[in-house]
């Protein structure tokens, strides 16, 4: 139950859970399935569960940027972007990001999970995790003249969620572009071969939408792990509260104990003590945040900040890893329906008419076309020999002391370049405009072009970069440095400026090539990205994120770069685990969202049997 249904003054409770977001929601929901156990659970922001912004899907832009909603992070400047601030989404409200993203419900390739052990990380892989993917959601089949019009033959019930909370559909509301998408990926030689939640995706597909068929809502943590169990009596949820820091104990020489949080809530510091453990579930961004604000992290950099050190790890905040993304948009024939067209208001206000009556229209739906390609320049003769120049021209077998496994990091990455089968962009379309000169995410999606347009983006699956965040002061309520350190490694731009080389050729072919207007007008109005150069040059004046910042507190062993270990317990802390994105130590190939719950559910089961000697 929340506080304000009358949570008792309990000073101590079994867990004590740092963050209402993804991953927190889930651990909530199982570790409270025992009665016996007790959980308490602080969020900073608030309960906005049956808001429209949030339960609407074609409304998911306004959250953007907004401060009910949105952290909306700001990186330092980027050196490779010639200074740009790229502006970071993060949900700040009961439900976390799952309450304000895109709805992607995607697998990560089956290599992508494979390299969490190879990184040192035993257990840690497909065989093991599929099940995990599975069990969060539950995938509803589509109609008959759903599956026709987007093509979804290659759908296999065993890959897919039979009774996980979250609920998984295709959308109802699809036109000519939806349609289009499928077919012209298979024009092009990229046909789907299976079902993109087996762990093999490739070609262009209709991705599953977190969308509840029942009602065309967004089906997030907020609304499908923590309301069906709001009146457990040993639940207590806290919103808006600032946590300010971990209590940290040294029992001795060596043992450092998590006992319990120090948060702020309603003009009150108060202290709530853990019996069995802290869980961390604050996201890439605020969980190494915490972490050095309790005095886990680089010395040097505490000390700077005249911070306690408990354990000296200079790889907290470390390995940041995220999906770049471009893009272009090209103006579409006349008489097709896009969602600029809400630019009028009469549009906008049939649209809601529709979805409040009879939850039919466009806001049942968002994007949901995307495609897994390898750079198809490197697939010929030459191209497979100009790659191996330039994996030998940039990868090095030597790695930084703040992140001692990058070299097995990239040998794994150069395999995926080198592998024909495996995608090394993601590329998605979405009906509207997009400005992807703009930092800001509501200036992004912001209709301000008079023409109507597709956007197609390109994300970069596995990039080479690495960046980090840290304090930049020592309180909770001041936003920490990122620097993801976009294009930072050379490898980067030579195969994203080569996937975007290849928008025009997808935009050129049928069917799609028919809905777009001939010689019609593109964005950005200055786009070349017909030579190389070029095209490098619209990657470094247009990129933006794809919000999936990740890696920060990776599992690894500690000599390998770990600030986790493989039960998600913080090296040299007793009692305190993380619990999200931060803990992937390389980022999966697709949209996170999916990875998130997925070790979140495993998460649980490993605190079971750590605790309850429950076998997985």
């Amino acid at each position: 139950m929340s506080e304000d249904q009358g949570a008792s003054s309990d000073a101590s409770f079994d867990y004590v859970i740092i963050g209402a977001g993804t991953a927190g929601l889930v651990l909530a929901n199982r570790l409270t399935a025992d009665l016996d156990v007790s959980v308490l659970v602080l969020e900073a922001g608030a309960d906005r569960l049956k808001d429209p912004i949030i339960t609407t899907p074609g409304l998911l832009t306004l959250a953007y940027d907004d401060p009910r909603y949105d952290y909306s992070f700001d990186t330092v400047p980027q050196e490779q972007l010639y200074g740009k601030r790229v502006s970071h989404s993060r949900g700040k409200v009961v439900g976390g990001s799952s309450a304000i993203n895109n709805l992607a419900l995607i697998y990560p390739p089956k290599s992508s999970i494979d390299a969490w052990e190879r990184l040192g990380n035993k257990g840690w892989n497909w065989n093991t995790m599929s099940s995990y993917y599975r069990k969060f959601h539950t995938f509803n089949q589509p109609s008959e003249e759903t599956a026709e019009a987007l093509s979804t033959g290659y759908i296999d019930r065993e890959v897919q969620g039979t009774s996980g909370p979250i609920q998984s559909s295709f959308p109802e509301f699809h036109g000519p572009l939806g349609k289009a998408w499928p077919k012209t990926f298979k024009n092009l030689n990229f046909p789907v071969v299976s079902d993109p939640l087996s762990g093999q995706a490739s070609g262009g597909y209709t991705y599953l939408s977190t969308v509840d068929p029942k009602n065309w809502e967004r089906s997030h943590a907020g609304s499908a792990y923590y309301s069906p169990i709001v009146d457990r009596q040993n639940l207590r949820l806290l919103t808006e509260c600032l946590v300010e820091r971990i209590i940290l104990e040294k029992s001795s020489a060596a043992d450092v104990l998590a006992k319990g949080v120090r948060f702020h809530y309603k003009g009150v510091s108060q202290v709530k003590t853990a019996k069995r453990e802290v869980i961390l579930c604050g996201g890439a961004v605020q969980s190494p945040q915490l972490l050095e604000l309790s005095g886990i992290g680089s010395s040097a950099l505490l000390q700077h900040h005249g911070i306690q050190v408990f354990v000296d790890n200079p790889c907290v905040g470390e390995n940041l890893q995220d999906h770049p993304l471009t893009g272009m948009s090209f103006e579409v024939i006349d008489g097709l329906p896009t969602i600029d067209l809400i630019r009028d208001p009469q549009v906008i206000q049939q649209a809601s008419e529709a979805y409040n009556s009879s939850r039919q229209g466009p806001l049942t739906a968002a994007f949901h076309s995307i495609a897994s390609l390898p750079v198809v320049e490197f697939l010929n003769k030459e191209g497979k020999s100009e790659l191996d120049s330039l994996l030998e021209q940039h990868t090095s077998p030597a790695a930084p002391a703040s992140n001692p496994s990058l070299s097995v990091q990239y040998a794994i990455l150069q395999s995926v370049l080198q592998s024909p089968s495996e995608g090394s962009a993601i590329i998605g379309m979405g009906a509207s405009q997009m400005h992807f000169d703009q930092a800001l995410q509501k200036d992004i999606f912001a209709i301000t072009d008079p023409k109507n347009y597709i956007s197609f983006l390109v994300a970069l699956a596995q990039p080479f970069s690495r960046g980090s965040i840290h304090i930049s002061s020592t309180s909770m309520s001041d936003a920490p440095k990122i620097d993801p350190a976009y294009l930072s490694h050379p490898l980067d731009i030579e195969i994203l400026a080569r996937h975007v080389r290849y928008i025009p050729t997808i935009a050129a072919t049928e069917p799609l090539a028919s809905l777009l207007k001939v010689d019609g007008r593109r964005l950005p109005k200055d786009l070349d990205v017909q030579s190389l150069n070029g095209s490098k040059e619209h990657c470094k004046r247009n990129l933006i994120t794809n919000n999936h910042l990740c890696g920060t507190c990776a599992m690894m062993p500690l000599q390998n770069g770990g600030v986790v270990d493989s039960r998600l317990k913080v090296h040299g802390v007793k009692g305190l685990r993380v619990v999200d994105a931060s803990i992937f130590p390389l980022i999966p190939g697709a949209n996170i969202q999916s990875s998130v719950y997925a070790v979140a559910e495993r998460a649980a089961d490993l605190i079971k049997e750590d605790w309850h000697g429950i076998p997985l």
